[in-house]
């Protein structure tokens, strides 16, 4: 009487701990991958022995290491497209001088030949650092599709008493000017679209002062409207042979209807006059200086609100199995609608913990989570007293 009682109670408690194992053991697996974090990179660096000089290969080893590990998080961080974009800038301006963004770096394996030195090494960018890098260097830090830009900038020459500007007669198709090809190159490659004017020709009549060539931000933003722009940039670009070029910008926000960033840059260039190549060259200068500092303000205005995301900590009970569990958080993730990530953290008897990551607030969650016409199980829910949820999940009869 007494084995069998022993032998049933046995093996309820190692039912219970494999229970216990199957719960907890991927997750907190898991857990050690996420603490890494994004901006922690492993890496293999590799440094050449000669002449037996072990400690040389080694340092050759943790600076190909550090280096290698900037650049596999630029490209997590900027992504294919970004890389592509801003490649001269990266290998220029940011690479470079890797070690300023990099905070700390741990040695975590070393093996050595005959010829080789070899070491694997954990790698953690200073974030902050780097973002500041990137953003003087004018790159793109920029979430969601790239921004669409109108730009509706003249190109004056006083000497010739030429003012081109191709929105005083849309309908006549007029083609690209030196100064829109050269902005469409520097804004298309630090991750902007620019809009090109030429495969949409708006028709019709416009309200006075759409024609002008000195567009107030009231009109340049109706151009916006007509060509579904995010962001339109206006204003002019005034070449004087034999001094130079004097640009001057401001930028509009077609949704808000808002100034966003005026500025005015100079390229003094006294070149031959009759030398185009070289003036254009100028122009390119006087886009690429202005550039720099307008893409942060642009890219600041037109992110998207940061989302309110809470963590709300839920007690399921009634849990018999894990099947039953992986209903519920499979349910939980694919159904409801803000629910960014939903991670088990403790088992107590028939009750489990759990972690959600949710887009909005605890009321939202529970009415969403309870009344949700796919819910695989009847719920019951209750506060506590310290305001823990608790929801009690009931099989569907």
């Amino acid at each position: 009487m007494h084995t069998h009682l022993f032998k049933t109670r046995l093996g309820s408690i190692l039912l219970a701990m494999a229970i216990f194992l199957i719960f907890m053991c991927p997750p907190s697996m898991a857990q050690t991958d996420k603490k890494r974090g994004q901006n922690e990179i492993l890496v293999i660096g590799t440094g050449i022995i000669k002449g037996r000089n072990v400690a040389k290969a080694k340092e050759t080893a943790i600076s190909q290491a550090l280096i290698l590990g900037v650049e596999d998080y630029l490209t997590k961080r900027l992504g294919e497209l970004g890389m592509i974009n801003n490649f001269p800038r990266l290998i220029n301006n940011v690479i470079p001088g890797a070690k300023e963004e990099i905070e700390n770096f741990n040695i975590l394996a070393e093996e050595q030949t005959d010829t080789l030195y070899k070491i694997l090494v954990r790698v953690k960018i200073n974030e902050n650092v780097m973002e500041q890098k990137l953003r003087e260097t004018g790159l793109i830090l920029m979430k969601g599709p790239p921004i669409k830009i109108l730009f509706l900038v003249s190109q004056v020459e006083p000497e010739k008493e030429e003012n081109a500007y191709w929105w005083g007669d849309p309908e006549s198709v007029s083609g690209l000017t030196a100064t829109e090809l050269a902005l469409h190159r520097v804004f298309q490659e630090r991750g902007l679209r620019p809009i090109n004017r030429l495969l949409n020709v708006p028709e019709g009549d416009f309200s006075p002062g759409m024609s002008d060539l000195n567009l107030s931000d009231e009109n340049a933003i109706q151009w916006g409207v007509i060509f579904a722009a995010d962001v339109v940039i206006h204003g002019r670009c005034e070449i004087f042979a034999g001094f130079g070029v004097i640009l001057r910008l401001s930028v509009v926000d077609v949704k808000k209807g808002l100034l966003i960033y005026q500025d005015t840059e100079i390229e003094r260039d006294e070149a031959d006059p009759d030398n185009r190549e070289q003036i254009i060259e100028s122009v390119e200068k006087v886009i690429g200086k202005i550039a720099i500092r307008m893409i942060p303000p642009i890219i600041k205005a037109m992110e998207p609100p940061e989302e309110n995301i809470q963590q709300l900590e839920i007690s399921l009970k009634g849990l018999k199995n894990f099947q039953q569990f992986r209903a519920y958080r499979d349910f939980l993730k694919k159904e409801i609608e803000g629910v960014k990530s939903v991670r088990q953290t403790r088992i107590r008897g028939d009750a489990m913990s759990i972690s959600v990551e949710f887009t909005g607030d605890k009321e939202q969650f529970l009415d969403r989570a309870t009344t949700h016409e796919n819910l695989p199980f009847e719920v019951e829910l209750k506060i506590n007293e310290d305001g823990e949820i608790v929801i009690k999940i009931q099989e569907i009869s």
